[in-house]
């Protein structure tokens, strides 16, 4: 399966159907016991990280029997695997409503960024994720198709929603790689930096310097959304 069709799963699984019907219902609880497991793998990973996210720790989180977990997952890793593709998935989707961002100011729509990714249990365990494929050569095997899909995707989201001012699109593609880049240094940088304030102007400080590369592009009569 490719990593557009994996996406494209992690998606489907992410509908909560309501068909009529005793399969109907069965369809429905199996999707809901998958969400939930999902739920807990992501509090395990950022709770815990990793190597102390078990299977063990992911059931008893979900309130579930190690029967009722493996018969929708019959390993860590084919939760882990499930997991990446429902964040990636969330992370694919236009996940900033127009009306949270300023429209205009570039600096603003980076902190909201910013904040959604090291503030939230789903940017903290796909980091989790990340660090751990660097070791784990059969963890990163499975995800790096994955995650290039992704990257590929968003790159060209992104420039859906901001232009350069020298109409380089390659410009914003690459300046938004930096800024992907500093958002997922900042979840390792906290421990060194305990004071959310100083955090906060590292924040402010980036999205001063990288704002005049960047605008809002114009696209008439059109009020979407913005990517992660």
């Amino acid at each position: 399966m490719s990593a557009s069709a994996h996406l494209q799963k992690a998606a489907t699984n992410q509908t909560i159907l309501k068909p009529a019907g005793t399969g109907g219902v069965r369809q429905r609880q199996s999707l809901e016991a998958r969400h939930n497991l999902i739920q807990a793998t992501i509090f395990c990973l950022d709770k815990f990280g990793y190597a102390d996210t078990s299977i063990a720790r992911i059931q008893d989180q979900a309130n579930v029997s190690r029967g009722a977990l493996t018969h929708h997952f019959p390993s860590k890793e084919e939760l882990v695997i499930a997991t990446i593709d429902s964040l990636l998935e969330k992370l694919l989707r236009p996940s900033l409503p127009s009306k949270k961002l300023s429209q205009t100011d570039i600096v603003a729509d980076l902190r909201w960024l910013a904040r959604n990714m090291t503030g939230t249990a789903r940017g903290r365990a796909l980091s989790e994720v990340l660090m751990a494929s660097r070791t784990d050569k059969k963890l990163s095997a499975r995800i790096s198709t994955r995650l290039t899909d992704w990257n590929t995707k968003l790159d060209e989201a992104v420039v859906g929603f901001y232009a350069s001012p020298n109409g380089d699109d390659d410009d914003v593609r690459q300046i938004w790689m930096i800024a992907r880049t500093f958002m997922r240094g900042l979840i390792l940088q906290q421990p060194f930096t305990p004071d959310p304030a100083q955090i906060e102007q590292a924040i402010n400080r980036f999205g001063t310097l990288i704002a005049p590369y960047l605008e809002t592009r114009k696209r008439d009569g059109v009020d979407d959304a913005k990517p992660l």
